[in-house]
């Protein structure tokens, strides 16, 4: 009953991280962790949504190809290398509180000015060194703080990408570096079978979620998938804020 009970919940959070995703192309994981965090350690946790993740990622591509982009992720991709390097780097010289801040006050300084007219309006230009920045950036901090989707989030704002054209980008961008952690996780020995299982859970709700938010995001416009962004790089921060008060 209690194996029955961690599976439920597992699914279940997924089936809602799988639906956020799904309508949005961001935040899947910030909607799942918390009904995760119920029943799984935290660290146990993360690795369940790494797999589940990258299987949500690949249906999501599958769905929003036709609207990505190479010339799009192809600097993204190859700036998250250095970006992952750095963070790690940096990780073991700075302490993981400071670096929840400074991610945090970043993005709230963003988010403060999207409520500026003239602020929000202003144009990031598409260029190879922007690109690159960008992908810099969600490398550094994913692999420090564990919250990519945030400097992605921003820069899909910014380019002012269509919805369609932001969701498309940014699953297949999920998908590729999702792979690269998985497959780095699985050779470190950190899968166990138990964990493979209850993922097995995790991503049929993704699934199912996924593919009911995909259907619902043909109904958002640019303006709304602009205010659920935002939204979630606020609840970014703030879950930030928390984890380093916490710490």
């Amino acid at each position: 009953m209690e194996n029955f009970f961690v599976y439920f919940m597992v699914a279940f959070g997924w089936f809602v991280g799988g639906l956020v995703g799904g309508a949005t192309g961001v935040g899947g994981v910030m909607a799942a962790m918390p009904l995760l965090t119920l029943v799984l350690t935290p660290s146990d946790a993360v690795l369940v949504s790494c797999l589940v993740g990258l299987f949500g990622s690949m249906q999501l591509s599958i769905a929003y190809h036709k609207s990505c982009t190479f010339k799009d992720i192809r600097e993204l991709v190859i700036g998250a290398v250095p970006g992952c390097l750095i963070g790690v780097w940096i990780l073991k010289i700075a302490s993981m509180q400071v670096l929840q801040i400074m991610v945090c006050i970043m993005i709230a300084l963003f988010v403060g000015m999207q409520t500026v007219q003239k602020s929000s309006a202003w144009r990031l230009p598409d260029s190879p060194l922007c690109g690159l920045f960008a992908g810099t950036a969600s490398g550094f901090v994913n692999s420090s703080v564990a919250m990519v989707g945030a400097p992605l989030g921003i820069y899909a704002l910014l380019t002012q990408w269509t919805p369609d054209r932001a969701r498309g980008n940014m699953s297949v961008f999920y998908m590729l570096s999702g792979a690269m952690t998985v497959i780095s996780q699985a050779c470190a020995g950190l899968y166990t079978m138990e964990l493979v299982q209850i993922s097995a859970a995790g991503i049929a709700g993704a699934l199912t979620g996924g593919e009911l938010g995909v259907r619902l995001g043909r109904h958002i416009d640019r303006q709304m998938f602009r205010r659920i962004v935002i939204m979630f790089l606020l609840a970014a921060a703030v879950i930030l804020f928390v984890r380093a008060v916490r710490q």
